[in-house]
């Protein structure tokens, strides 16, 4: 399917791809700051998303072989071949991840961001249990009902979705509930015209499509197995040393080493998930 997208700048090329809850404006500040660094920046919509929604989809339409497929073909598209760099926030570095793995583009660095290779079996995420229910991933395997949930608020979703999480957590609460409809807010990482927008943005769209990427996960490791490999593709590994999503552990470091022959791993303190929005020149000091 072809991808809303945005390319702007002159120079390298640089490809940003988006994660969830997010959209094509996620990167603004990032791609303003590139394109003043002699930068060709391009942005998509992902597959799914508001602006590249699907009509009469499947389930099955959001794995990752489908994901990654996209972005290969805008890259083919617009002929992002200088020198490109992909960069990916939490699910945008999962598809990233795919794309150099499959290995049909030129790719010369890639930067992953609170993210990673791929997820973990359901299995995994059906044991953990929270005070407010199932694990967001395990109730995410049902996205009918999860997104009948989330869309009835989107103002409580984003809110929550973009909270600052400022100190560390022993033992997050990571339910549906808890995360995205009935948490505790408090600050945010971004300001309240932000919020609108994003209500704006997804409005009259449901969530279902997104959260459709998360129903995939089991299939994503079958299709994975297809292309799965020792990448030689320089990556750098970048998460927030307070995010609660994605915590980077001694056995998680271990094993994204084993992942390239490249690979470099670096932990940001004192930011949490999203780190693009609040430590911007740690994610440009990558890019560069």
């Amino acid at each position: 399917m072809k991808l809303t997208h945005t390319i702007e700048g002159e120079g390298s090329d640089v490809l940003l791809l988006h994660g969830f809850p997010s959209n094509i404006y996620f990167w603004d500040e990032i791609k303003k700051a590139l394109i003043k660094n002699n930068k060709r920046v391009t942005v998509p919509e992902q597959r799914g998303y508001p602006l590249s929604e699907i009509k009469d989809s499947l389930v099955s339409d959001f794995n990752i072989e489908s994901l990654a497929i996209d972005i290969e073909e805008l890259v083919k598209e617009l002929d992002l071949d200088n020198e490109l760099t992909i960069v990916g926030h939490d699910w945008g570095s999962i598809v990233g991840w795919a794309v150099i793995s499959r290995g049909n583009i030129n790719i010369k660095k890639f930067v992953s961001i609170c993210g990673g290779d791929e997820f973990p079996t359901t299995h995994i995420y059906n044991k953990l249990k929270f005070n407010l229910g199932d694990h967001y991933i395990t109730s995410f395997q049902d996205p009918e009902k999860s997104s009948k949930e989330i869309d009835l608020n989107l103002e409580s979703f984003f809110r929550l979705s973009y909270r600052d999480i400022s100190a560390n957590v022993e033992n997050p609460d990571l339910s549906l509930k808890n995360l995205f409809t009935h948490g505790k807010t408090g600050k945010l990482v971004v300001d309240d015209n932000t919020i609108d927008n994003y209500i704006k943005h997804f409005n009259g769209h449901s969530l279902y499509q997104p959260i459709c990427w998360y129903s995939n996960i089991d299939l994503n490791i079958e299709l994975s197995n297809e292309w799965r490999n020792k990448v030689t593709t320089p990556v750098t590994f970048l998460y927030g040393e307070l995010d609660v999503a994605v915590k980077l552990t001694d056995k998680m470091t271990d094993r994204l080493k084993n992942l390239g022959t490249d690979i470099t791993i670096k932990e940001v303190r004192g930011a949490g998930h999203w780190l693009p929005l609040t430590h911007k020149e740690s994610v440009l000091s990558e890019i560069s």
